[in-house]
């Protein structure tokens, strides 16, 4: 079955949205949840980049418990012209429910982390932002809620957000995201 088109103007470029869909979820797969590689800039944050057809995708992050980034669409390379843009924050927070900036609990951390990124390699076509509606292994539980859209097309733009449950405990790690296209002047 072939997709149906549906072209955007962006300025001077046509965009197929649905191309765009795809790229994005194969973008995200090659990336942080598909631990692609990472480049240490002046910063200190991380980016993670990919490359395929008219479009570059790039990850940049800062931090570890609390660990704030975006992730950006460019046409053909990383000079393009943007595309889209979604931009993430939050972490792990603590048994009061709060920003966990002590990081004493190192070893949930690394263990929410590692299933953050499982979680985050089946992001759905449908919802191109980060995970599935929810997702499960072991003691872990993920869940992507609140997903609004303010177009007929998500990836127009769009928010929602997400956390992890371990143990029954809820929100030992919580993050919201915006998205959306980036439309020239």
């Amino acid at each position: 079955m072939q997709k149906m088109k549906n072209i955007i103007k962006l300025g001077r470029l046509e965009i197929d949205l649905e191309e765009l869909r795809d790229f994005i979820v194969e973008g995200k797969k090659n990336c942080y949840a598909g631990n692609g590689k990472e480049t240490i800039l002046p910063d200190g944050s991380k980016l993670l980049t990919f490359q395929k057809g008219n479009f570059y995708y790039e990850d940049n992050y800062a931090g570890y418990c609390q660990a704030p980034g975006r992730e950006l669409v460019k046409w053909k390379n990383k000079n393009g012209q943007r595309i889209w843009q979604m931009a993430y924050s939050g972490g792990m927070l603590n048994k009061d429910g709060m920003a966990d900036i002590s990081n004493k609990d190192e070893k949930l951390a690394k263990e929410t982390f590692i299933f953050l990124k499982e979680a985050l390699s089946n992001v759905p076509r449908e919802i191109p932002f980060r995970g599935p509606r929810f997702f499960e292994r072991g003691r872990f539980k993920y869940y992507h809620h609140d997903i609004i859209s303010y177009a007929e097309n998500n990836l127009i733009r769009a928010k929602g957000s997400e956390q992890i449950d371990v143990n029954g405990r809820c929100n030992v790690f919580s993050q919201d995201w915006v998205a959306e296209l980036i439309i020239p002047k």
